[in-house]
């Protein structure tokens, strides 16, 4: 059966859509980018340091060491993680007026999310880091001390980051694949490409959640790669379906003007 044709008319015809139409394609622009990034960084330190071993002792030995390359990572998940808080906003502006209590909760749990993963990651990116530079400078510390402080912050970071984080944004993601997939806007084939991503960040939680680190580090960096396509794929259905949109306006609007008068059947 033929895929019904998008009515794009709710965008089109909202206030300023050409700028909801920039704002839409900066946000998936700038999520395509920032997720990326943030992945290739972050796998490029984990290979650096062998931190898919993880250990408190290995990752503290590593941090003074590879300062610079520990901060740009930390940021780097900070700048992807509002990025993902900008796409969840972006899909707010593509969907009619009817579904924005449904958005609206999404994009309450997409804030409270972005404020758990800015906060986990920064305590990573400083104060762990701090610690780490500590216990090189000043040998009056004990190592086993260092160790239970330095685990102390990264297990406070994986829970607000892979666990509550991740399971805040695929709840919110999936609120936006429910409303993607029964709106007249967008193809329902977009829905079905969300649907894998949020999917994935919501597993990372549960797998977490059960101690699996490893397994849903993999899932982690799995969901932000996919993300970053996730986010091209769709500025670019979206900016063609709304350029298609004017351009069938446009041609309407010369039709109409070059239509005779039907009354007089004078020509304008």
């Amino acid at each position: 059966m033929a895929e019904a044709t998008p009515d794009v008319s709710a965008l089109i015809k909202a206030p300023s859509p050409a700028r909801r139409h920039r704002f839409v394609q900066t946000c998936c622009l700038v999520t395509t980018l920032a997720h990326t990034a943030a992945t290739l960084v972050c796998v490029y330190t984990f290979r650096e340091g062998d931190l898919f071993e993880f250990s408190p002792q290995r990752l503290l030995n590593f941090v003074p060491h590879h300062l610079i390359l520990w901060r740009t990572s930390s940021l780097l998940v900070m700048f992807s993680s509002l990025s993902t808080l900008a796409f969840v906003l972006a899909m707010r502006d593509v969907l009619e007026e009817k579904f924005r209590s449904t958005v609206g909760v999404a994009v309450c749990l997409a804030l409270i999310a972005c404020g758990l993963d800015l906060e986990g990651a920064s305590r990573m990116m400083v104060l762990f880091a701090d610690i780490a530079m500590q216990g090189q400078i000043n040998c009056t510390y004990l190592g086993a001390d260092l160790v239970q402080i330095g685990w102390s912050i990264i297990n406070q970071s994986i829970t607000q980051t892979f666990m509550l984080s991740s399971f805040l944004y695929g709840v919110a993601g999936l609120c936006i694949v429910r409303c993607l997939a029964v709106t007249r806007f967008v193809p329902r084939f977009l829905a079905f490409a969300h649907l894998p991503v949020w999917l994935c960040m919501v597993i990372t939680s549960v797998i977490t959640f059960m101690g699996y680190l490893p397994a849903a580090v993999c899932l982690m960096f799995a969901g932000n790669l996919g993300l970053s396509f996730l986010a091209a794929f769709t500025g670019v259905s979206i900016d063609s379906m709304l350029s298609a949109s004017n351009a069938d306006e446009l041609r309407e609007e010369d039709h109409t003007k070059l239509t005779p008068t039907a009354n007089t059947g004078e020509s304008p």
